[in-house]
């Protein structure tokens, strides 16, 4: 057996001892079992971006793929309301036009699978479980009084896929799983620079053939750490006082900047 499904094998082992029973059902619960190189990410201010690996066993043998399981890999992080609007020229100027909400989308979400999406599920499953980054776009509830039409509403979709997508807060890879052996799989799971703290899940399912064997769910949080820690517990304990305290350095700062660049 080689080192990397040695140590895979080793941390799902450890964390099978320490964390006991994962939640699932008991079905479930005997396919697969999963495992993240760490559950919790501290920021600081000098991080610049980091990644986390998850592990994965599966337990038994696929009934329909002579041999073979496949699997998909899906992070996402807290949900916010995300708005994309379009630029619309009118003569030489370039003015705001529709605009359209996504409420509670993920603000990350990587979608990572063994082999091309398409190949793992079926169409119908990726649109209803939201596992393409597309779908899981369409699926966010749209905010604002505005009704679009339906070729309105994909390309506003597209966009948000575009946009989160060149930011770094979206990922869709479809060789992001790999499989050490039969039964053991890793993916890594790549965080921005400006990645939002709060709660991660991080879901697993595996597949025979297109119908899903099992699904288990893991979590981490990311958390501020140092100088950042503090100011922001001082921000949530003492509200006022710290709005005050920025007022006045705002003040200060201008009064400095004022002085420094003053004419005689």
């Amino acid at each position: 057996m080689t080192g990397p499904v040695m140590n895979a094998r080793a941390a799902l082992a450890a964390f099978g001892l320490a964390a006991g029973a994962l939640p699932a059902s008991p079905a479930q619960a005997e396919k697969l079992l999963l495992a993240l190189s760490s559950q919790q990410v501290t920021i600081a201010s000098n991080y610049a971006g980091g990644e986390l690996t998850l592990f994965g066993a599966a337990r038994g043998e696929p009934r329909r793929s002579g041999g073979r399981w496949e699997a998909v890999v899906r992070a996402r992080g807290p949900g916010r309301t995300l708005q994309v609007r379009r630029k619309e020229r009118v003569g030489p100027f370039w003015i705001n036009g529709p605009a359209r909400s996504f409420e509670r989308a993920p603000d990350f979400l990587a979608v990572l699978s063994s082999k091309p999406l398409a190949s793992v599920a079926a169409p119908e499953d990726i649109a209803s479980e939201q596992l393409s980054l597309a779908a899981a776009a369409d699926g966010a509830p749209a905010g604002g009084t505005r009704r679009l039409d339906a070729a309105e509403d994909a390309a506003f979709v597209t966009a948000l896929v575009r946009r989160q997508t060149q930011r770094g807060h979206w990922r869709e890879d479809g060789r992001g799983v790999a499989f050490l052996d039969r039964d053991v799989f890793r993916a890594t799971i790549h965080l921005p620079p400006d990645v939002a703290f709060g709660a991660y899940e991080v879901e697993a399912r595996l597949y025979d053939q297109g119908r899903l064997a099992a699904l288990e769910t893991i979590t981490f949080r990311v958390v501020k750490a140092g100088f950042e820690q503090r100011v922001a517990r001082f921000a949530d304990r003492e509200r006022l006082l710290y709005g005050f305290g920025m007022a006045l350095l705002a003040i200060a700062f201008g009064w400095t900047a004022s002085a420094a660049f003053r004419r005689d």
